[in-house]
């Protein structure tokens, strides 16, 4: 989905002029985790699309937030501190995504935890993709990670240089993703763990592009504090984006929506607007930050 229509993104913004209203991402990426731009790449890209705002979620870190915040203050652009924690529920994966940490350092700690499991991970990730006839080296996708923690993603940027396969989509779909030859759980959270962790963070938590899956476990995470469902994102059709607005304004929950930008679309910084969503919607996620 290329991007949203003016009666989706007005849902809760009647009276906007989609014209000239301020624009907010919630959901963009750094190389912090698998995201290939700097975190002051990707406000300086951001800012030059003429947002007013964009929130910085790296997955299971926020380790991009200092520089992104400096960034912000030189671009003149808002960042919504934020974060997207991984967690795996009978064998499914869920992301929920924790805006405004107030208490970070248990956040940090916890989270650094996992980053470093990561090496080891990769280690069998990388041997398994031996028997396939791949010339690959732990410490050549630690180099593609530069300063993050070395993840799948980078794995398949390195495949894709490398001339393995034609294409990132074909390398988690052939090598990568679940129950692939290559593929190697991590240590992740429960959907209870990462609710607890970001209640602890004193965070808002908003679950990641629920799509279908996220039928099955929305009333669950009601129970244990969700306060808001990314509704716009670009794999949500028009029929899931029309129920995740029901479901928001049923349970009285914000909604948010972005891009999930990682720039890998072939290295380009080019960030179209209209994954972009009006900035009302952060003015109702900012009543919601402890005082």
């Amino acid at each position: 989905m290329i991007g949203y229509t003016y009666l989706e993104r007005v849902f809760f913004c009647k009276g906007a002029a989609m014209d000239n209203v301020k624009l907010v991402d919630f959901h963009v990426h750094s190389n912090a985790s698998d995201g290939l731009f700097s975190p002051l790449e990707v406000v300086k890209i951001m800012a030059g699309a003429g947002l007013a705002a964009i929130g910085l979620t790296d997955h299971d870190t926020i380790n991009g937030l200092p520089e992104a915040a400096c960034a912000a203050d030189q671009y003149g652009i808002e960042l919504l501190p934020g974060v997207e924690i991984s967690a795996v529920e009978d064998n499914v994966d869920i992301h929920i995504l924790g805006y405004y940490p107030q208490k970070r350092d248990h956040l940090y700690e916890m989270l650094e935890d996992l980053q470093k499991e990561r090496f080891a991970r990769m280690e069998v990730m990388v041997e398994k993709l031996k028997s396939y006839g791949f010339r690959i080296k732990p410490e050549e996708v630690t180099a593609e990670a530069r300063d993050a923690a070395p993840g799948r993603m980078h794995l398949a940027r390195l495949m894709l240089k490398k001339k393995y396969v034609h294409s990132l989509n074909q390398a988690f779909s052939l090598y990568l993703q679940r129950n692939r030859p290559a593929f190697v759980p991590r240590r992740t959270f429960t959907i209870k763990q990462a609710m607890g962790l970001l209640a602890e963070a004193e965070a808002i938590p908003v679950i990641a592009h629920p799509g279908y899956i996220g039928k099955q476990v929305i009333e669950r995470l009601l129970v244990m504090g969700l306060k808001g469902i990314e509704v716009f994102h670009p794999d949500h059709s028009p029929s899931l984006i029309k129920h995740y607005q029901e479901v928001a304004k049923e349970h009285a929950l914000i909604i948010t929506g972005g891009s999930d930008f990682h720039g890998d679309s072939n290295n380009k910084t080019n960030y179209s607007r209209r994954q972009a969503i009006p900035i009302c919607y952060l003015q109702q996620m900012k009543k919601l930050i402890p005082q």
